[in-house]
């Protein structure tokens, strides 16, 4: 399951820095890169719900395979033809990655439940190592030839999906079919809202098309949870939100979202920033940006491996509320010692040890107490929760940024509003977390919602 979720983290870092720099040979500019980047966030929240609940309905290792075998195809397809158009279906294959956790954690569960959390927390480490790897990886690969970089998620896609025949046909599937019309509005309800939150600052926030895209999104979101609640045959389940403890996580999930994965961008942007011209930043190559992430990102694996650990020594309420306060604390650190690269990195690390512990909590967490049949469509939900954060915790940088904007370059001003932005949202994570209460103890049981 490790190296499976592998194949996620380093299709998840290595186009990072491989992007920009095939710009030229692919004759595309800033604006289309960000688009590529837009329809891989639109993509990973449309795949989340959808994965997860045919994993639940047809097995999660046949779900599992074919998701990999769609990530591989995409892998190779960039690699062997790299041009706009494969480029941009490439990411959208790659986005299935989305399902491996949803699906191994059911897997893990009905196997081994008294695992799950163990399991988890080596998948997260897995994951947040390999993130930061593949992106420096990919890197040195493609120092001289952009495109070469490309070949770097391919012996890991070979490697995943060799592991998917090693893993047990867990479960019983449901055989239930995925109810068309839900599935439809809660679809094109997140593309629609997602691509106002992505392009809001570009298009204008008051313009026709941010202003359609978001109310369509929003009232099609707001249909789908009215007739997802009454249909027999549901998509997503929300009736899992009516127990506390997964609406609980699931909000957590999504503040976590919003104050760690969005800021990933701006650290680039600081790191690489040269100080003479914007008052701010360490003039850092993006060789140098790629080691400083690569190497922040063992303290992100060293905090899901022992997260295990803090959940049954401190508690669930108390471990979630540490990783919101590490992360609170880190933005505290970067923001009062931005002027020293030691001070900032100590700042960046703790971020990285409360993106390990936050993102081994949550996940383990979100499937407690809930059937075992429904493991990977709560798993999905939660996963959900955390992309839907993203987006947002994304979009709010994306507008402080423009907001606080000099001569084409983020004011200090700026930088100040977007880490006490994140921070806040922090705080508001622990305040949520202080209300979470522990699945029974027989975690692993019939529990139904």
């Amino acid at each position: 399951m490790a190296l499976i979720e592998a194949l996620s983290g380093v299709t998840q870092g290595y186009l990072t820095p491989i992007l920009p720099a095939m710009g030229p040979d692919l004759h595309i500019d800033d604006p289309t890169i960000n688009g590529i980047f837009l329809i891989s966030n639109v993509s990973f929240a449309v795949m989340t719900p959808i994965i997860s609940r045919l994993g639940d309905s047809f097995g999660y290792r046949l779900v599992l395979r074919i998701s990999t075998i769609a990530v591989a195809a995409g892998v190779l397809l960039m690699a062997l033809v790299p041009t706009l158009l494969t480029v941009s279906i490439g990411v959208v294959m790659l986005t299935c990655v989305v399902g491996f956790m949803p699906l191994m954690m059911g897997i893990l569960r009905v196997t081994s439940s008294a695992d799950t959390r163990r399991g988890v927390s080596v998948m997260i480490g897995t994951l947040m190592i390999t993130i930061g790897f593949g992106g420096l990886l990919a890197g040195l690969v493609g120092a001289h030839d952009p495109a070469r970089g490309l070949w770097v998620g391919v012996p890991f896609a070979v490697l995943a999906l060799a592991m998917t025949f090693l893993l047990p046909d867990a479960g019983v599937p449901t055989r239930e079919t995925i109810s068309v019309l839900p599935m439809l509005c809660c679809s094109l309800g997140l593309v629609g809202l997602i691509t106002a939150l992505s392009m809001g600052p570009d298009w204008g926030w008051a313009s026709p098309s941010t202003l359609l895209s978001g109310m369509l999104g929003v009232a099609l979101l707001a249909w789908w949870v009215r007739i997802d609640r009454r249909a027999d045959k549901q998509f997503v389940s929300l009736r899992l939100l009516a127990v506390p403890r997964v609406r609980r996580v699931s909000l957590a999930t999504f503040l976590f979202g919003f104050a760690s994965f969005s800021y990933f961008g701006t650290n680039g942007i600081f790191l690489h920033a040269d100080p003479s011209v914007t008052g701010y930043g360490f003039n850092l190559n993006p060789l140098a940006i790629a080691v400083v992430l690569a190497l922040t990102s063992l303290l992100s694996l060293g905090a899901s491996l022992v997260t295990t650990r803090a959940l049954s020594a401190f508690g669930e309420r108390a471990t979630l509320m540490l990783a919101g306060t590490v992360l609170m604390a880190g933005f505290a650190v970067m923001a009062l010692g931005h002027g020293s690269f030691a001070v900032y990195c100590l700042g960046f690390a703790a971020f990285n040890v409360a993106l390990g512990i936050s993102q081994s909590a949550v996940r383990a967490l979100s499937v407690e107490g809930v059937p075992l049949r429904e493991t990977a469509r709560a798993a999905g939900l939660n996963e959900l929760s955390l992309t839907v954060g993203i987006a947002f915790g994304a979009a709010v940088v994306k507008m402080l940024s423009s907001t606080f904007a000099a001569d084409g370059h983020i004011t200090t001003a700026g930088l100040s509003a977007i880490w006490i932005a994140l921070a806040g949202a922090a705080l508001i994570a622990i305040l949520v977390s202080r209300g979470y209460t522990p699945a029974p103890a027989t975690a692993g049981t019939e529990v139904e919602a």
